[in-house]
This record gives C-alpha cells, structure tokens and sequence, in this order.
C-alpha cells in the first residue's frame, strides 16, 4: 500500500509534465501541477506568491517542487517556508563553471537536485542538502511509435550564441552532405548571425513541440545532440534520455565525457568534423533490422537505469529523510 503524497509543480514545462510528474503518478501519489489560470511563469512575482498561496491553502501539498524559471518569485520559498512544506529545487541549468543560477536559488530550496555532480560541493559547502539527479525518461510518452522513416537526419535545437562553434564544427558541414532537418528557435535566415542557415533555406523545419518529438524520432534514422558543456561528468540535455527511449533513430551528438560514462557505445559521439561525417555516413548505410537492433538495446537500458519513477523516488526519499516529520 502506498502512502500516498502530494506533490505541488511550481512550473507546468513539459520536463515537467511528461517527465517527472509521470513518475509521481506511476508510484501512486497525488499530483497537481500550476498551469492555466494559475500558471505562474506568465505572471509578476507578487501575483505568483499569491497564487501560489492560494493553491497551498486548498490543495495542502505534502512537498513542493520547483525547476525556477528566470522570473521566479523568491516569496514563493516563503510561502512553504511560513507552512512548514518541504520545498525541492530541481537546478537543470547547472555546469560546472557556470552554476550561478542553481546557486542563487539554492539559498531558498530545502533540498537541491542538480544534473551537474561538480555543483554539489558548492551546495553542501553552504550547508545545504544536496544530491545528484539527471534527466530521465518516461516509458508511457517516450516510445516508439511504430511509424515509416520519414527523415534521414534531424536536429531539435535552438541556436544559441555559446554554442556557434559546436553548431558551426558538427551540424553546418552535414548540410551540404546530407539530407538535414533542422527544427527549433534562432535558426532564422538572418545573415547578422555569425552562424545561419542562409545557405540551406531548405534545412529549416520551423519549431517542433515536444508532444511531437516521439513521432519524429520514430521516424528519423539520425538524431542530432547538442550540448551546452563539454566538461561535467554526468551534465546533459535532456535530449540523450528521451531519443534513446524511443527507441527510434540513433543518436549521433558531439562527444561529452557525460554521455560517454552514461550512455557507452549505445550513442555515437565524435570528436572531429570527420568523425562526425563518418559516423551519420555508418547509420544511413545500415540495414533497418540492424539499426533497429542497436536502438531497441538502447531503449532498455535507459528504461531500465533512467526513468522518471526512479526519479520521483528519489524525490521521495529526500523528503523522507529530511522533509517529513
């Protein structure tokens, strides 16, 4: 028999929705996530407290959960603070040189889960529990959905500035080569951008909402990552948990020492432009049984090793340890 928790999400992302709270709900416990009128993202910081106030009152929350937005109401760790409810911070924009965000928000939360291992010093230097927690995936969303190739090679990605030299190295060279679908924010035909694709106008898909990436993982051959630190040994995107758990096309992103501890040989990580080349070159040459067959293996072990259950009980723990009375 379960004992039953509730569990209050300050942020209604899908991460959130499709990810973590879905590990909640499989355990059996009680979930209520802040969204339409009382969404908070949307809304001043005092409007967010209130609202916030307003949800406690009624829905008496066991724990609190909050992945902080860049406008986040710092009265809304008052709020549980002043009700004695165990309030857990979730900091997935952690990297090891540049944690400021996680360490500001880190000063409010009761318990701190970080994706990024070399934050944790930082965290229980200041006295505050802490733990590592990556990204997952959630069987009952991602999965394969049985569906034709449509795609030989896609990339789900925004462009960011800091990554130019990862985007201008490992994706643009693929452009005059293969068959690229490109997908995601910034990637407007606007030759001010030091990195654009104004010479492959065709490549852009437009944006991709992330109810539909499943069925575009599906049916695509090769997946593209992209990552934001190329130093952590356990920070990624969330994208390497969600790809291989479809079990779909094979994903190809440029090395991490992250995703070669967690995902072994079951990704393809090059190193080089040439390597990078070579390796999209392997997978399109592959037969659809043998490529299936190293997707299929990939899918098991991150159901097996990452997925949001295992997640959501170790939120759970904490709270046991250090929330509870």
């Amino acid at each position: 028999m379960v004992n039953k928790l509730k569990i209050l999400f300050t942020n209604d992302v899908p991460l959130i929705v499709f990810g973590i709270k879905a590990g909640f709900d499989n355990l059996g416990h009680i979930t209520k996530v802040m969204t339409g009128p009382y969404r908070l993202w949307d809304k001043p910081k005092e409007q967010q407290v209130e609202l916030l106030r307003e949800v406690v009152e009624w829905f008496k929350p066991d724990m609190v959960f909050s992945e902080c937005f860049a406008n986040f109401a710092e009265g809304n760790f008052e709020v549980t603070r002043e009700k004695g409810i165990f309030h857990a911070f979730w900091s997935i924009e952690d990297t090891p040189f540049d944690h400021w965000i996680g360490d500001y928000w880190s000063d409010f939360a009761d318990h701190i889960f970080t994706t990024t291992a070399e934050c944790l010093p930082n965290y229980w230097n200041k006295g505050k529990n802490a733990e590592l927690m990556l990204f997952g995936c959630n069987p009952g969303f991602h999965y394969n959905r049985s569906t034709p190739i449509q795609h030989d090679v896609v990339l789900v990605a925004n462009n960011y500035e800091r990554r130019k030299k990862q985007t201008s190295d490992f994706i643009i060279p693929l452009l005059d080569i293969f068959n690229v679908s490109i997908y995601g924010n910034e990637w407007w035909l606007d030759e001010a951008r030091e990195v654009n694709l104004c010479k492959h106008p065709t490549s852009y898909r437009g944006y991709q909402s992330y109810e539909e990436l499943p069925l575009l993982y599906s049916s695509s051959k090769v997946i593209l990552g992209q990552n934001l630190d190329d130093k952590s040994i356990t920070q990624t995107s969330m994208r390497p948990f969600e790809v291989l758990a479809v079990g779909g096309g094979l994903l190809v992103s440029p090395w991490t020492p992250a995703q070669e501890y967690l995902f072994h040989d079951m990704v393809y990580l090059p190193k080089t432009t040439e390597e990078m080349i070579q390796m999209v070159e392997e997978i399109l040459l592959m037969n659809d049984e043998v490529r299936a067959g190293k997707a299929k293996t990939a899918q098991q072990h991150v159901f097996k090793y990452h997925n949001y259950n295992l997640r959501a009980q170790q939120v759970i723990d904490a709270y046991k340890t250090n929330g509870s009375d």
